[in-house]
């Protein structure tokens, strides 16, 4: 049978199923504190968001969206796959986006995501809108065309496609995770659809390396957080621990539904206060205005939450990573599109509450020299720099029930950081914007010594340095005899 056929087989089968059981309690992550009946919210008919959108996009308008953005804006943008397909064999498409993007350069990055969570639907629209609100403004908005200058943005609107795809098919609409049935198998699509599995998966905000096993996941395989089998288990968070390992990733965001924070770490009380958290901290706080919502330390605004973006990005490079919690007001986790249309600016049902000054806001928060560090590379012109790290990183004592607080030991994972690039004509050093040498500690208030390796490779030739540099400063590397 088909996917397609298979789908609409199943749909009125898991409708019924998800009727008779009423749905999951309220508060809970399966069902959220937003599942409470509302009025009906005509349907638009037009917007003013860049592409006029009025509907959610499906899993294959999205990726075709992709393709079409790439063709158009040969110069601006780089579609490309992430190198692990998920459990259904799906491919993961993330959009590298700058000025002169298929020129190598130096530029800070900014990695922005969209739906780790399947019914999060609000996050595939916003990431997909921010993203031709930039191509649409480049050339027309100083403040946008300045930062496409410095800045090299990343977004992977989809994470989970499988589990999106679940969900917005209504299949199972209220999916959280992704289409893992069984730990350490890969499913076909009747298994994942099969309503009798419908709580199955891995919840990929629980499946991230850095504090993996700790509190605010479950234990158990039907848990609505569960966290997997492994740190890394599941290969959509593999894509994002490699998407992160290959780039100098300054500033990132995931973005989720519906409870109004910006959050940053620390994730769970097991973490120790970031050693640089007055800066840090700072961005969470403006971007808390640009949004008028509650900023802070997930245990502090949320809940606990291991496994998260923010930790792997944090305790791995430094980088400044944060979550936004879009569309809220207890309309559900994906509600009718005007409420994606008044997130995106900030008016209707979230006066002053813009999504978009956010992005604004970290995007050029990623070009400031202040958030991240420097590398002024004297190398001839057509070389090779590779910048790497082996690191490792650790998990929490990891909880072996949901049932009390057993732990057992921390799993350690070995990691290498790897990122390239090429220096390009001209005079003067090649500046390279990058995460700080030193690594914050996962045990207390401190920073990890560590040293970049810069290595240079030209016509057969190569050589290397170790550097340190801090966040907010610039050191200089002198490769000049690899040629």
């Amino acid at each position: 049978m088909t996917r397609s056929r298979a789908a609409a087989a199943l749909l009125t089968v898991l409708s019924s199923s998800l009727l008779a059981q009423g749905g999951p309690p309220a508060g809970a992550p399966g069902g959220g504190r937003s599942g409470q009946q509302q009025p009906a919210t005509p349907p638009l008919t037009s917007s003013p968001l860049p592409t006029g959108r009025v509907t959610y996009r499906t899993l294959t308008e999205a990726n075709l969206e992709m393709e079409r953005i790439e063709a158009s804006f040969p110069t601006k943008v780089k579609r490309f796959a992430l190198p692990h397909k998920t459990n259904l064999g799906s491919t993961v498409w993330a959009l590298e986006i700058t000025h002169d993007v298929k020129t190598p350069s130096g530029k800070p990055v900014f990695v922005m995501t969209g739906l780790h969570h399947s019914r999060e639907w609000p996050t595939v629209e916003l990431t997909l809108e921010f993203i031709h609100d930039l191509l649409q403004n480049d050339g027309k908005d100083p403040r946008i065309t300045a930062a496409l200058d410095k800045v090299r943005f990343i977004a992977v609107p989809i994470v989970n496609p499988d589990g999106f795809d679940l969900s917005r098919t209504l299949i199972n609409e209220q999916k959280r995770k992704n289409c893992r049935v069984a730990d350490g198998k890969d499913p076909t699509y009747a298994e994942c659809a099969n309503p009798l599995n419908a709580g199955a998966g891995v919840d990929l905000n629980r499946n991230y390396g850095a504090f993996w096993g700790g509190i605010g996941a479950n234990a158990a395989p039907n848990g609505q957080s569960y966290r997997g089998a492994a740190p890394f288990s599941e290969p959509e968070i593999q894509n994002m621990r490699d998407l992160f390992a290959s780039h100098q990733v300054v500033v990132a965001l995931s973005n989720h539904t519906p409870d109004a924070k910006v959050l940053r770490v620390p994730s769970t009380t097991d973490e120790p206060t970031p050693f640089d958290v007055a800066q840090y901290d700072s961005v969470a706080q403006l971007l808390g205005k640009d949004l008028k919502w509650d900023a802070g330390p997930w245990p502090k605004v949320y809940y606990n939450a291991s496994g998260t973006m923010e930790e792997q990005a944090y305790y791995t490079a430094g980088t400044y990573a944060f979550t936004f919690e879009n569309t809220p007001g207890n309309r559900g986790f994906h509600p009718a599109y005007s409420f994606v249309v008044d997130q995106y600016f900030g008016t209707g049902a979230y006066p002053g509450s813009s999504s978009r000054a956010g992005y604004l806001r970290l995007l050029e928060a990623a070009a400031d020299p202040a958030l991240h560090a420097v590398l002024e590379i004297k190398a001839p012109a057509g070389a090779t720099l590779t910048l790497r790290k082996k690191i490792v990183l650790e998990s929490a004592p990891v909880l072996l029930s949901d049932r009390d607080s057993t732990r057992g030991p921390i799993i350690k994972q070995p990691m290498e950081l790897t990122a390239t690039t090429v220096v390009p004509k001209g005079r003067g050093p090649f500046l390279w914007h990058v995460n700080p040498s030193s690594r914050p500690s996962q045990h207390g208030q401190e920073l990890i010594p560590e040293q970049w390796t810069v290595s240079c490779k030209l016509k057969g030739t190569s050589m290397s340095a170790d550097v340190s540099v801090a966040r907010g400063a610039t050191a200089k590397v002198d490769l000049g005899k690899c040629q």
